[in-house]
């Protein structure tokens, strides 16, 4: 029963599909050259998304793994074992806030992870719980809830995973995202079908304002043609893996747009894209005054929390070669790190 339900050709997603299926192509079509050479290899592995069937589209959960890394397959029954990890990363998570911000993975499309405590749990859970922490503490949380329908704009919203965990927790939220014309249909359905109550539009050929929508899905070569105003940007994960040039570009482009605050988790350096020249503290602090939020001191992906007592004993030993001008990591820049950008008004 439950592939036959997958195989389903009449299912709201896949005519959803087939409806808008003809505006991405002709989105592709538009902007073959628009890639940075990081990203023009990685959508080759996904380009079947074009061509799908009713299985793929109905269990597109499954093949999102092409934008985050993470597989439904080591959260099968038989993983059980490794659960533990996720339930010891999630209390430490949510010790850190009084506030509850877990948005549990959603079991429509072939969602997956781990039952903890009646929530399913992955590493995209967590990685979007620890963002969230991050922008409460920062202060960027508490000035967004003074404003009626505050604005976002995410920034490579991938699958549209954060987006669907933001606008749950911030239902009054109006979310803008920018994106590759490639992954731009994984969150165009997503959203779609997590929010049926929501309206999701694509710029350009739906709308080009969100007073039409709740949604706006800007491809990444027309952000330039919007022009509102936005209250604050989010990246998380992508700006690592543009050139310098394409990151400067959406700093300078959203400062313009009057964005209040930009927050981002990637690595401040990227030594797998070498078109990255600059830190991106470095790009964001041309526009704005930034400061690092300080978390767990370990990646999002690390769920071996015994490892918090090592990296403090390799943050006192960097200390003390600094000091005595020993100092000779390579690498400091390379770590994942949660900054805030406030716009100086």
């Amino acid at each position: 029963m439950e592939s036959k339900l997958k195989s389903n050709r009449n299912s709201e997603i896949y005519k959803n599909y087939l409806r808008v299926l003809p505006f991405f192509k002709d989105l592709l079509s538009k902007n073959k050259k628009s890639l940075s050479d990081y990203w023009a290899e990685e959508v080759l592995g996904f380009e079947y998304i074009f061509e799908a069937s009713p299985l793929i589209i109905n269990n597109l959960r499954h093949h999102c793994y092409h934008i985050t890394g993470e597989f439904p397959y080591p959260y099968r029954n038989h993983h059980n074992y490794n659960s533990n990890k996720f339930k010891s990363k999630l209390e430490l998570l949510e010790s850190l806030t009084d506030t509850d911000l877990l948005i549990s993975e959603p079991k429509s499309l072939g969602g997956f992870g781990f039952d903890i405590n009646g929530e399913l749990i992955n590493l995209d859970t967590l990685k979007f719980l620890e963002s969230m922490i991050a922008i409460e503490k920062s202060g960027m949380k508490t000035s967004l809830e003074k404003i009626n329908n505050p604005i976002i704009c995410e920034i490579g919203a991938g699958w549209g995973g954060f987006a669907y965990y933001y606008c749950s927790l911030f239902p009054k939220s109006k979310y803008l995202i920018v994106d590759l014309p490639q992954t731009l249909i994984f969150s165009y359905l997503y959203l779609t079908e997590l929010f049926p109550n929501k309206k999701v539009n694509l710029f350009g050929y739906e709308s080009n304002s969100l007073e039409d929508c709740d949604f706006l899905l800007i491809p990444n070569t027309e952000f330039h043609n919007y022009n509102n105003s936005i209250d604050a940007a989010i990246n998380i994960c992508s700006f690592q893996e543009m050139t310098s040039e394409q990151v400067s570009n959406y700093i300078n482009k959203i400062f313009e747009l009057d964005c209040k605050f930009i927050y981002s988790l990637n690595r401040n350096m990227n030594k797998n894209n070498p078109s990255l020249v600059k830190t991106l503290s470095d790009h964001i602090s041309e526009k704005y005054q930034i400061n690092e939020i300080d978390i767990l001191n370990i990646p999002y992906s690390d769920l071996n929390i015994n490892n918090l007592k090592r990296r403090k004993i390799d943050l006192i030993k960097g200390i003390i070669k600094f000091l005595i001008g020993r100092n000779n990591n390579t690498n400091v820049n390379h770590k994942y790190q949660h900054f805030l950008g406030k716009k100086i008004i």
